[in-house]
């Protein structure tokens, strides 16, 4: 009898789990830009010859091709100029979602554009080329973004992630009882 009573309750549990459906989670650029600002926060240093400070990340997304796009202010100093360049690193990279780490990874990062000291700076074309080569080794599998636990939970339910869809708007991630 009690184990009859136990396992209507586990299927009563189940049940509910089943009824409840599918949930989304919507992540927008802004979240994105704003976990991007805190990671990149810190000086990256390039060959012991560049240091470079990133801020003001601007996340916007394709949903033709799946990428997101990131415009970021960049400062770049260097005892091989006088003083500090100023400018903008352009970057876009695929996302995937990666359950073990419940996160939006960047994959198959690219730097499209990096621009500092304006149009006749003499080291822009070796700078870009630099950029170009190290940037997208050093910003591939960077977490952007850690679904919170409590998306997770939901009414006594564990949800684990199934799907993630790039929109103009964001992301959406969909998330399933377990």
């Amino acid at each position: 009898m009690r184990n009859s009573l136990i396992t209507l309750l586990a299927l009563f549990v189940v049940g509910c789990a089943t009824m409840l459906g599918d949930r989304t989670v919507n992540v927008t650029g802004d979240q994105i830009a704003e976990k991007l600002n805190e990671k990149l926060a810190v000086p990256i240093s390039l060959l012991k010859v560049f240091d470079v400070n990133l801020s003001n990340s601007l996340v916007t997304f394709d949903e033709t091709t799946g990428r997101m796009t990131t415009t970021m202010d960049t400062k770049l100093s260097s005892q091989l100029f006088d003083e500090s360049l100023a400018g903008k690193l352009g970057i876009s990279g695929k996302l995937r979602f990666d359950p073990v780490k419940s996160a939006i990874i960047l994959d198959d990062p690219k730097v499209e554009s990096f621009n500092v000291g304006g149009e006749d700076n003499k080291f822009n074309d070796v700078l870009n080329a630099l950029a170009k080569t190290v940037g997208g080794e050093m910003l591939n599998g960077l977490t952007l973004y850690k679904v919170k636990p409590e998306d997770l939970q939901f009414a006594g339910t564990q949800y684990s992630p199934k799907d993630m869809v790039v929109t103009n708007q964001g992301l959406q991630l969909t998330l399933t009882p377990q």
